[in-house]
């Protein structure tokens, strides 16, 4: 009888024991299923790599190149050079008339009929001369101080022909550097008939300059073709058939008003190295 009882008791153990044994097991492959799952769900998917775009290089501004804008970069001294179209322009002194209307006056100022040309749209820089010239040095016009977007000064006559020669270049006429600085206007200064100090380096200290300044510091004073500094910062030479005495024009930093009018001309010794005078170039557009 005991033995009946016990191999009842074995029975009843061995039969509870065997589902729960089943049910752990099936909980342990579901649990690690689910790690699985959460594991994968919490790795960061790597994004694909794009391959590197190639940066497009704007074109370059060249004499071949020049239908977006009426520009050109000289290669030799990789200046700007604005277009002057081909037509009319006035140059000389004007009268005004009795309405206030500025009008040509036979006796001192004339229309002529020129050819199409570039002219730099700012004055010759230091950056740009010590190109032609290495040993030049701006100093001793700025109290030691290096200003290479300065424009070169202190250079007489000889020395910038020489200059725009080897640059592919030349002086301008002074009729061309009128037609630059005034356009198709009859303007007295490059921006209009009133003189405001604001707009060009000239004598005084309500442009913000009490000597030299970078080119290009006065944009609102720029002539109707966009070109810079056609009136002060310094004086710039033109192209005449003198020998002797040559023409300055535009007036500098100590210019007074009258000086630095369009139609000014001073003369003076194409020898003369004065620190406020400079000069820009100027190219056929057919070259």
């Amino acid at each position: 009888m005991r033995l009946i009882i016990a191999f009842i008791l074995i029975f009843t153990w061995v039969s509870a024991c065997t589902p729960a044994k089943k049910h752990r097991k099936r909980y342990a492959k579901q649990d690690s299923s689910e790690r699985y799952y959460k594991k994968s769900q919490n790795k960061p998917v790597q994004a694909k790599k794009k391959p590197p775009q190639k940066l497009k290089s704007l074109p370059r501004l060249t004499t071949s190149n020049t239908s977006l804008l009426p520009t050109i970069l000289n290669e030799k001294d990789q200046t700007l050079m604005i277009l002057i179209n081909q037509g009319k322009y006035l140059v000389g002194e004007k009268k005004i008339a009795a309405s206030g209307t500025p009008r040509p006056d036979a006796n001192s100022s004339h229309f002529v009929t020129l050819s199409a040309f570039y002219i730099d749209r700012t004055e010759i820089t230091v950056d740009n001369f010590q190109k032609f010239q290495p040993l030049y040095s701006e100093k001793p016009y700025t109290n030691g101080k290096p200003c290479p977007q300065c424009p070169a000064m202190g250079i007489n006559w000889n020395q910038a022909r020489k200059y725009c020669q080897w640059a592919g270049k030349r002086l301008p006429s002074e009729e061309e550097w009128e037609a630059a600085a005034r356009g198709n206007s009859t303007n007295t200064w490059p921006w209009g008939n009133e003189f405001l100090p604001q707009h060009a380096n000239t004598f005084g200290k309500e442009d913000g300059y009490l000597s030299v300044a970078p080119v290009a510091s006065f944009d609102v004073g720029a002539s109707p073709y966009g070109i810079m500094d056609m009136t002060g910062n310094v004086w710039e030479w033109v192209q005449t058939k003198n020998k002797g005495l040559q023409i300055v024009k535009g007036g500098g930093w100590t210019s007074y008003n009258n000086q630095s009018k369009i139609s000014f001309r001073n003369k003076v010794d194409a020898k003369l190295k004065n620190p406020t005078f400079g000069f820009r170039c100027q190219r056929e557009a057919g070259l």
